[in-house]
């Protein structure tokens, strides 16, 4: 073999092992890049993780020691990573919000450590201190429960599923607010008047009648005075406003979207405009005289049209009782059959009737006289179909926790559980719906609501922390803790929430 054919080979030859290196690196790459995802996720465990890291390390220092000075440097990079990671579980573990940074307890724990603060502190209160808790959402950095606990057993302390509190604004659409002042677009009636006709005659018109309205912010909050020498500890001030002064602002928050009367500084509720559920099942609506415009023949004569003179909240299905009809037959009980809001068809031969000025009605529901033994997942349950027959959707219902738990605890014949679950962040849901437990709704009472899209809940100021001093303070030798918001309720179209009374909900069900 010549010398050049030696060179040949010899360039071949390394050509081939440099390929062969890039094939193995390449493997190696997808082998690192796996065991990092495994990591990530965590199934698998750190002794597992070094192990295998070793492994991959070897074999890359001893076939190309200028790639393992390359995977050394990823290395590094990913150990920092991991770190940072590792420092974010931490704060997870203990009561904070993973990756946002922004948690209640970490913005009061910057508050009470803030020069501001201590100078606040340190001056006796005599420094006025003010401190924005502008940029925490309440609504989802603040539980109301504790993310650990002692177990019986032996006193650890251990991780415990974090159990989530709602509150009515979890159902709501929260936006914010620029102006202290609100004007929308209410809904108070509409038309349907779909029909058929000819080819070129001309189709009847349907409309929606809606009005501006305009709500106002309400200032909700809240104070606590606070000794100065236990203001000092920065332990009790976080852990005791981080948790019981945004409980009590949510409760009252609740309260006034469920039962301001809209008079003074109250807010507009919902059990101020929603309708009333035995209200509806019961009489939905009645017509005097006068109500009634005419009656015309259907189906050759089999049936009767019954035109109102306005439009009536008539669903289909529902029962109408006619009364002073100068033809007999027409004085009875009969389904209503819905052609629009106008109109209706009854099961009822036609009789002419010139004048029907006289006639008047009644509307019950279906569900009237309806259900043997009744009891409170019933009423729930008709109260969402009271809903969807409006063609929205009912998307929450507010009890108070004791009717949950009754109804959370209610048993078929055959001991089984009714239609209610409990899901792992420990919301409750009936029927599929979720379920805000609150005490600011009575117990035996409730609402079932289209939340969504019926009303918003405007925040025109966040919920601020304030420490402040007044002479009265001084004496006393404390300073005020003060937490407070603003916000704004409009409530959009008051036909998406149902409204009620157990008790009363259940008579108007129970079959006589």
């Amino acid at each position: 073999m010549t010398e050049e054919e030696k060179k040949e080979q010899e360039k071949a030859l390394l050509a081939k092992i440099k390929e062969q290196n890039k094939e193995q690196i390449a493997e190696f790459k997808e082998e690192f890049k796996q065991l990092m995802q495994d990591s990530k996720s965590g199934v698998i465990s750190e002794e597992a993780f070094n192990t295998k890291f070793d492994e991959l390390s070897k074999k890359l220092e001893n076939f190309d020691p200028e790639a393992y000075k390359k995977f050394q440097e990823t290395l590094e990079g990913y150990e920092e990573k991991l770190k940072a990671q590792g420092t974010e579980i931490k704060k997870l573990k203990d009561g904070g919000t993973l990756g946002k940074g922004n948690s209640l307890k970490e913005k009061l724990e910057e508050v009470v450590k803030s020069d501001d603060f201590k100078e606040f502190v340190e001056s006796g209160g005599k420094k006025k201190a003010s401190f924005s808790l502008k940029a925490v959402s309440v609504t989802d950095d603040y539980t109301g429960t504790s993310l650990v606990h002692i177990t019986s057993r032996d006193s650890r302390v251990v991780d415990h599923p974090q159990v989530q509190r709602l509150n009515i604004r979890d159902l709501l659409t929260v936006m914010p607010a620029d102006l202290p002042y609100l004007a929308f677009i209410e809904v108070y009636d509409w038309d349907r008047q779909v029909g058929v006709n000819t080819e070129n005659g001309e189709l009847a018109e349907s409309s929606f009648k809606i009005r501006e309205a305009t709500v106002d912010a309400k200032r909700i909050g809240t104070h606590v005075p606070i000794s100065k020498r236990m203001i000092k500890s920065a332990a009790f001030v976080v852990n005791h406003l981080a948790q019981r002064l945004p409980a009590q602002v949510r409760y009252y928050e609740d309260f006034q979207l469920l039962h301001g009367d809209g008079a003074g500084n109250n807010v507009s509720g919902i059990f101020k405009v929603a309708s009333d559920f035995a209200t509806l099942i019961d009489t939905a609506l009645t017509g005097s005289a006068g109500a009634v415009a005419s009656v015309a023949s259907y189906d050759g004569g089999a049936k009767a049209i019954v035109t109102f003179a306005a439009n009536q909240l008539i669903n289909n299905g529902d029962k109408i009782t006619f009364a002073n009809a100068t033809h007999t037959g027409y004085n009875a009980e009969f389904i209503a059959k819905v052609i629009s809001p106008k109109q209706i068809l009854i099961d009822k031969s036609y009789t002419a009737e010139a004048d029907t000025s006289a006639w008047t009605f009644s509307v019950s529901s279906p569900f009237k006289d309806a259900i043997d033994a009744a009891q409170e997942i019933d009423v729930l349950k008709v109260a969402k179909t009271l809903v969807t027959v409006q063609e929205y959707t009912a998307n929450g219902i507010v009890l108070n926790p004791v009717d949950a738990t009754k109804i959370e605890t209610l048993k078929g014949t055959d001991e089984h559980y009714i239609d209610v679950q409990r899901l792992e962040n420990g919301v409750l849901t009936i029927g599929g719906v979720p379920v805000v437990e609150t005490t600011a709704m009575p117990a035996g009472k409730f609402v079932v609501g289209d939340w969504a899209m019926a009303a918003a809940l405007g925040q025109f100021s966040e919920l601020t922390l304030e420490f402040s001093e007044s002479t009265q303070e001084k004496l006393k030798n404390s300073v005020e803790a003060i937490i407070q918001e603003e916000v704004l309720f409009p409530i959009y179209n008051k036909y998406m929430f149902v409204t009620g009374d157990f008790t009363t909900g259940k008579a108007a069900l129970e079959t006589p």
